[in-house]
């Protein structure tokens, strides 16, 4: 790897053992028992310092110095180690991903981090640091090993790669657009800190905070309309956060599309991409709500296969805003996908109201409970409410909740008062399940799970023939040709 990779290695060595000399100054700060003078401790902590410094450095050296690697005959070699060497090696036409960052320090020097994964490991097989000019080249090599594959039979050519240019309009437009109860999620999150903190305070601090208030009572006498205001005041600050935070990862979004692998990259000032095979992708999952209808849009993800590298960050590829979903489908399942003939429906019936509405009956209930002891009747309208809305998103879910059948992909819809549809090729699927309950002999309605490698997707109470036709139907594959 090129000099400058060193200076990030470093800059990763600092963070690293930033916690350990952050120990050790705090433990000098509250030993109450030294002696040594001011001019003493510093030179103490000018030497912790450096120390922390050469220790960055020199694993730093040792970790750079050790790592390379080559292209030989369609794989890359990956060596390293330092008391004993390792050697990785991996065919460029089994890299089912390959992702890259450039943070602050990257962006500086011009560099990028790359990580390979493939299909057989469920950590990143070879993690790189590159200089533009190392990962043109790499990226030459592995496009010339995929070209020999990827050569289209019928013309004999390549077929042109798609590149597709999200807006940040549409970015911010597709945050907005999203379940709004992510931001009161955060907005109670935060509302606990406050009271753990509260909490916490000493008993007398605690009792004058209680005199003042009592005392500025009068003056302050809020009105109901005044805690409502602070609510909605606090919410869409909430929200603007939301909305920055998906700004800041995915602005300037750019998706190129060629046959058999995509690319993603996006991110205001740290940019990440993601290269991989369409192979990786085991669903694709396509959202349109009340606000994204009204506006013209949809949420996209490409739900990748298991793996556990980036699942902190999450591996998915998630598009807002745009309608861009025709163009994901087209690329997955083909061209022509939409007209591709049903063969099987089953529909969930009034049962999955129950299971929507069980937590909510009983939270409803509680809380009207505790209302009536407190002789607050006049806020039973509350749980009412909620109830209510309820009912319609169980309503909602029904209609929404069935599974269909087509020649040459399975269509799971979902989703309550959002319509959501799950694509998943045939060749995906690992385990069907079927599961009666107590009631199935009476009501002949059972639940259906569907498992990738990735995704699980449940429908519950499905006519048991239908449920039984698509799961012999999914179970026995060339029955479709039937």
């Amino acid at each position: 790897m090129s000099g400058s990779a060193l200076w990030v290695m470093i800059v990763k060595g600092l963070r690293e053992y930033a916690g350990i000399f952050v120990f050790l100054i705090v433990l000098k700060l509250i030993d109450t028992d030294d002696q040594h003078t001011f001019y003493d401790n510093m030179r103490i902590l000018f030497l912790l310092c450096a120390g922390y410094l050469v220790l960055a450095a020199l694993t730093a050296f040792i970790s750079w110095y050790f790592k390379k690697y080559y292209i030989e005959g369609g794989k890359l070699i990956f060596i390293h180690g330092f008391f004993g060497k390792e050697t990785t090696s991996i065919p460029l036409d089994k890299v089912q991903s390959m992702r890259t960052k450039q943070g602050f320090i990257y962006r500086v020097l011009e560099l990028r981090g790359v990580l390979f994964d493939t299909l057989a490991s469920k950590s990143a097989e070879i993690e790189l640091i590159l200089d533009d000019r190392d990962w043109k080249t790499l990226m030459e090599r592995v496009e010339m090993q995929e070209a020999v594959a990827d050569v289209v039979a019928a013309a004999g050519v390549e077929e042109q790669a798609v590149r597709l240019n999200f807006s940040n309009s549409n970015l911010i437009k597709g945050a907005f657009c999203q379940n709004h109860l992510q931001g009161m999620a955060v907005l109670f999150a935060a509302l606990s800190v406050v009271y753990n903190t509260v909490s916490s305070i000493d008993y007398h601090t605690l009792e004058h905070i209680i005199n003042y208030v009592d005392t500025q009572a009068e003056t302050l006498s809020p009105q109901p309309s005044d805690y409502v205001a602070v609510a909605l005041a606090l919410y869409f600050f909430v929200m603007l956060l939301w909305i920055g935070k998906v700004f800041l990862r995915y602005a300037n979004m750019q998706v190129q599309m060629a046959r058999g692998y995509l690319t993603f990259e996006s991110g205001l000032i740290s940019r990440r991409s993601i290269r991989f095979l369409y192979d990786k992708v085991c669903t694709v999952y396509v959202k349109r709500n009340f606000l994204e209808r009204r506006l013209h849009g949809s949420t996209v993800i490409l739900r990748q296969a298991v793996n556990a590298t980036d699942e902190k960050k999450g591996a998915d590829i998630k598009v807002y805003g745009s309608d861009s979903a025709d163009d994901f489908l087209d690329w997955w399942l083909g061209k022509g996908y939409g007209s591709s003939a049903e063969i099987l429906t089953a529909r969930s019936g009034y049962g999955l109201m129950w299971h929507v509405l069980r937590i909510d009956i009983l939270l409803s209930l509680a809380a009207a409970a505790a209302l009536a002891c407190f002789d607050l009747y006049g806020w039973l309208l509350l749980p009412a409410a909620w109830l209510v809305i309820s009912v319609a998103k169980g309503s909602m879910a029904v209609r929404r909740s069935r599974i269909t059948l087509k020649e040459d992909y399975i269509e799971i819809h979902n989703g309550k008062f959002a319509d959501i549809r799950n694509y998943v090729k045939y060749c995906n699927v690992e385990v069907v399940r079927l599961k009666a309950n107590p009631f199935t002999p009476y009501t002949h309605r059972v639940s259906l799970t569907l498992s990738t490698n990735g995704t699980v997707f449940t429908l519950r109470s499905l006519k048991e023939q239908d449920a039984r036709d698509i799961c012999e139907r999914l179970v026995f594959p060339c029955l479709q040709d039937i």
